[in-house]
């Protein structure tokens, strides 16, 4: 090797060892969840909804995204003693506005609010962050940040293996009463808000004892060495004090109020939660997540998430549905599934078309495995990125694309999950996830029978034909049947772009 060139490799070798991660010093204090108050108004809720108090939990699932958020701002509003939210996102558009001025407002009243965000997306509203933190009741917490004094760019070349792991997680619990655990980030894309595009979700509203368990895990991540206190991470409120940030979002909240949105939000509130509006299924159910320690790493393998839910589809007989918004099944996913079906476990598989994916890679890696899944008897459906202009659902989306962001699975008619959790090496291996699983023959039916109605129109059934073709079928309302022998959506660059991400050995990152 030329002398000049080992010249360069010591230079560079010195420059990232100067730049190499420092270690923080910080405070930190270890707080934990409150006992429910058997008297507040919420706990006097989950008992008119009939809690038998014998073990099994309230559960109510929400697809539609205005009462996603409608929700998530009566909880807060019937907030009396303690807020744990805890997201991967939280965009500051009006949805994030809502959703933050309801803590706000109920940390005004006394209850103590703790926000855990994944640092992924936080640091263009850091002076917000650092205002609402400064808050007496309010901490808030950003899970394995990007330090502020040192470029993106520097970080993924010193730091990529941590600040690669994300918390992917989504649960937001009130008064140790009430939960949300689902897919849902806080953001105007998962609540129908946005003209565009919006997505397909899921989430679980939930009372009873599944509750304390998404409690006793907020508690694991909150007190973690990965969850650093905001204000060490964006520093003191400098740019705006606590009055302006309140003064700020209730001028927000107002203008989202005098929208069709917030007219629609008042009116979903009402038709779902109003006196006699809400109802729960009470069943047993359980929380399953990945450990904290997964962003460090290290080999965990057998506590994992994906370790813990092995068995449900280990014991499988019969079927086997899997709605999975980032699907990329790699050789071993392939190899797994369809020995599944070898076994005689029908396996079906939802997830999202090349024109309803906002991820080109995954859609890329996961039409690698197309061909081979369906040979080995999987069944493959895509979702179709006219659905919401199909059904001119919610109040302004006649032109908007759809997406698929649902993570579900369910096992023999009788195991239903709903989480975070993606079927993709990055949910796997990389990203910390959560769901909650419930055993309810009579609701996972319930939810397959829905899940059978939309297929055929919303979305397109893709096979494998005797010579090697693919074909995809969908059908109108008027129930003609629609056949194409090509990828029906995404245009022609969004072909090409998607054939070269294939090539790429990116898949384990997916």
């Amino acid at each position: 090797m030329k002398p000049w060139i080992i010249m360069v490799q010591v230079c560079c070798t010195l420059a990232l060892v100067g730049c190499a991660p420092k270690n923080r010093s910080y405070e930190k204090t270890v707080t934990t969840s409150q006992h429910a108050y058997p008297n507040s108004s919420l706990s006097r809720t989950a008992n008119r909804l009939g809690d038998p108090h014998d073990g099994r939990s309230g559960v109510k699932l929400i697809s539609d995204g205005e009462q996603a958020l409608a929700s998530r701002l009566l909880m807060a509003a019937s907030a009396e003693h303690t807020i744990d939210a805890q997201y991967y996102l939280l965009h500051n558009d009006p949805t994030g506005h809502l959703f933050a001025a309801s803590l706000l407002r109920a940390a005004d009243r006394g209850v103590r609010v703790r926000l855990l965000l994944d640092d992924m997306d936080t640091s263009g509203y850091d002076a917000m962050t650092a205002a609402l933190d400064f808050h007496e009741n309010i901490e808030i917490r950003l899970f394995n940040p990007f330090w502020r004094d040192q470029s993106l760019l520097l970080a993924g070349l010193t730091d990529f293996k941590r600040i690669n792991r994300r918390m992917h997680n989504k649960s937001m619990t009130v008064d140790n009463v009430f939960t949300i655990v689902g897919g849902r980030n806080i953001g105007a894309e998962y609540f129908l808000a946005r003209k565009e595009m919006n997505y397909a979700d899921l989430d679980i509203l939930a009372a009873g004892p599944v509750v304390n368990e998404v409690s006793q895990n907020f508690d694991a991540y909150w007190n973690s060495e990965f969850a650093v206190p905001a204000r060490a991470v964006v520093g003191e409120p400098e740019d705006i004090s606590l009055s302006d940030a309140r003064k700020r979002l209730d001028e927000l909240v107002e203008e989202a109020k005098q929208t069709q949105y917030g007219a629609a939000l008042r009116r979903s509130a009402k038709e779902n939660f109003s006196d006699g509006a809400l109802s729960l299924d009470w069943v047993p159910a359980r929380l399953y997540s990945d450990p904290p320690s997964k962003a460090a790493g290290l080999d965990d393998s057998g506590e994992i998430l994906a370790s813990q839910l092995l068995g449900y589809f280990e014991s499988a007989k019969h079927e086997v549905n899997i709605v999975s918004a980032y699907f990329v099944p790699r050789n071993k996913g392939v190899k797994w599934l369809t020995e599944l079906e070898s076994r005689g476990v029908e396996v079906k598989v939802v997830t999202n078309s090349l024109a309803s994916n906002d991820v080109a890679p995954v859609y890329a890696h996961y039409a690698k495995k197309r061909r081979a899944l369906l040979r080995g008897g999987v069944e493959l459906f895509e979702l179709r990125p006219d659905v919401y202009q199909a059904q001119h659902h919610g109040i302004n989306w006649a032109q908007s694309r759809s997406g698929l962001h649902t993570k579900a699975f369910t096992v023999d008619n009788r195991y239903l999950f709903v989480g975070s959790f993606n079927w993709d090496p990055r949910s796997v291996h990389i990203n910390t996830e959560m769901g909650i699983l419930i055993d309810s023959p009579e609701l996972t039916t319930h939810t397959l029978s829905v899940l059978a109605e939309a297929l055929p129109t919303y979305t397109y059934s893709v096979t494998l034909e005797d010579a090697g073709q693919l074909v995809w079928r969908t059908h109108n309302e008027d129930g003609s049947v629609l056949e194409y022998d090509a990828e029906p959506t995404g245009s022609a660059w969004e072909h090409i772009v998607a054939g070269f991400l294939g090539i790429l050995p990116i898949g384990s990152q997916l």
